[in-house]
């Protein structure tokens, strides 16, 4: 699912209601179309991941998966912290993801570190997250 960010909207509040907004209606739209038929085959995925790599249209992703309000347990050990985990593929240069977990929200970053500084991106994240938090 591509959804437009709008990065150049300076008052986070409004900023952030825009997304959510966009991502909702798209989110509706996209899984109501499924997936792409061509890429439920192999030949359609070998296809679709060469295209992958060439692409120029998208250079970043953003994904959330919302987790158990509720702790886990692992062979009756808690579990007491997840972080998402979205590797990078083609020539997509940035990723960020987010995963919610017993009242905790893990956030990610994962970068091409030869375009990005994961580091810069992740200073910039935390400003952004603190900001939108306190504001």
């Amino acid at each position: 699912m591509l959804v437009p960010l709008p990065t150049g909207v300076p008052d986070a509040g409004v900023r952030l209601a825009r997304i959510a907004g966009t991502t909702r209606a798209a989110k509706s739209e996209a899984r109501a179309q499924g997936t792409f038929e061509l890429t439920r085959t192999r030949w359609g995925s070998r296809l679709f991941a060469r295209l992958a790599r060439r692409q120029r249209f998208i250079a970043l992703f953003v994904t959330n998966v919302r987790g158990p309000d509720q702790r886990l347990h692992v062979a009756g050990a808690p579990l007491e912290r997840v972080w998402p985990v979205a590797p990078i593929q083609g020539n997509v240069r940035l990723g960020v993801a987010a995963l919610s977990y017993a009242g905790r929200l893990g956030v990610c970053i994962h970068t091409d570190a030869d375009a990005i500084r994961a580091r810069v991106a992740g200073r910039a994240l935390d400003q952004e997250l603190h900001r939108m938090t306190t504001s």
